[in-house]
This record gives C-alpha cells, sequence and structure tokens, in this order.
C-alpha cells in the first residue's frame, strides 16, 4: 500500500484506523511498516513504489501521528530461536502495542 493511499483512506474513512504492524527482523537494524488491508498485511511503500523502512520508532511516530494514528503492533521475529522445543529452526514471533 502506497503512503498516499494510506492517507486518503485515514481522510475518507470514518475513524476507522487500520492495524498498523511494525516489523523488526533479528539480525537487521530498521523495521518494515505493513498495513491490514482486507485481513492481509501489505507493506507501506513510497510512490515509487519502494517498502519504506525506519530507523527508529521515533520516524514512525513522525509519520504516522500527525496522520491520527496513535499505536502500532512491534511484531518481533526471530527465526532462529535456540529454545525451540524440538531444537529445530521455529519462526519465533512476538507481538505488543506501542503507542506513538
Amino acid at each position: 500500500m502506497k503512503l498516499s493511499q494510506l492517507k486518503h483512506w485515514l481522510k475518507s474513512s470514518e475513524g476507522q484506523i487500520p492495524k498498523c504492524v511494525l516489523t523488526s527482523y533479528a539480525g537487521q537494524s530498521d523495521y518494515l511498516m505493513e498495513i491490514e488491508y482486507k485481513h492481509q498485511l501489505a507493506p507501506l511503500k513510497n510512490e515509487q513504489d519502494e517498502m519504506l523502512y525506519f530507523q527508529s520508532i521515533e520516524q514512525v511516530k513522525s509519520l504516522l501521528r500527525p496522520l491520527g494514528i496513535t499505536s502500532v503492533v512491534l511484531r518481533i521475529i526471530d527465526p532462529y530461536d535456540e529454545f525451540s522445543p524440538d531444537g529445530q529452526l521455529s519462526t519465533c514471533r512476538e507481538d505488543m502495542i506501542i503507542s506513538l
């Protein structure tokens, strides 16, 4: 979903705020923003159709807060969880709500 589409959606919807998921992958220093649309997560993109990455939650706050979005789901994904019950690689995932 392009940022301009998100802005238009937020202006035209009556108080409906989409679920925003900020994903952090183990071993990477940036965050990927995804927006839930029709029960699917779509990465947030710029007008050149490039995915938007953020270096900090403060960057996310400065973009989303003026649009009326006051919280996001922070999703941490670590595919190399050494505490999996069977000792195999897992898709360890933890979600938490972050207020902006």
